[in-house]
């Protein structure tokens, strides 16, 4: 990606819409097209499967993404990989000295997450480049906000404007006055007055705090 990239603006904008972290939700986008394609290839991509053999498969998140990607082919010729060599490790321990207690070998990391980090740390550094730009702050704070890891990620590398701040402050304010709310309109003295904006307001809370994406609190 471009230092200042219209394609991270644009794919950024249309996800503010939603109530998750917009960044969070273009790397679950990628997290899919990669498992896809994977798929797509019928587990042709000899690096990949190599990578995946030797991290003894993926993590479960990204496990159960290539389990129910409705492609039985590549899920089969990747499970035989990887059993044959978790079978090799039980070999290994069998046949290894009493003392010490053997052990299996430690895989490496799941591929995927790898993936996934280097992702991470270009998408936030798209999202930093804008940061200056006042239409982009006007979307930002019209949406729920980048999540905390994301934006602490955010501002642990750049200098972001005031303008900037302020709209990431502007929509977690938004969250936490419908929290406030929904949590009011759970007294019996109110809980006559119907729900608004706030009845999910304690789901999108948690977007905000955890983010939605599996890697989002492992960004580095």
């Amino acid at each position: 990606m471009s230092t200042r990239d219209t394609r991270i603006l644009a794919d950024f904008t249309a996800l503010c819409m939603y109530p998750e972290c917009p960044i969070c939700a273009l790397v679950r986008r990628a997290e899919l097209r990669t498992v896809q394609v994977y798929c797509a290839e019928g587990a042709g991509d000899e690096l990949r499967r190599a990578d995946i053999r030797a991290s003894r498969g993926l993590c479960v998140h990204h496990g159960a993404i290539l389990r129910d990607a409705r492609d039985a082919l590549a899920a089969a010729v990747t499970a035989l990989d990887v059993i044959t060599n978790l079978l090799r490790d039980l070999t290994a321990v069998q046949q290894a000295a009493r003392w010490p207690k053997p052990r299996m070998k430690s895989p490496a990391p799941c591929p995927v997450c790898a993936d996934m980090t280097r992702y991470n740390r270009a998408v936030c550094a798209g999202i930093a480049a804008w940061a200056d730009d006042v239409a982009f702050q006007n979307v930002l704070a019209t949406s729920h906000g980048i999540c905390a890891p994301h934006f602490r990620h955010i501002a642990n590398r750049s200098v972001l404007p005031d303008g900037f701040i302020e709209a990431q402050r502007t929509a977690w304010e938004r969250v936490h006055a419908e929290v406030a709310e929904y949590i009011r309109k759970r007294d019996d003295r109110f809980k006559h007055e119907p729900d608004a904006n706030e009845a999910d307001a304690w789901r999108r809370a948690w977007f905000v705090i955890t983010g939605s994406s599996a890697s989002a609190a492992d960004v580095p």
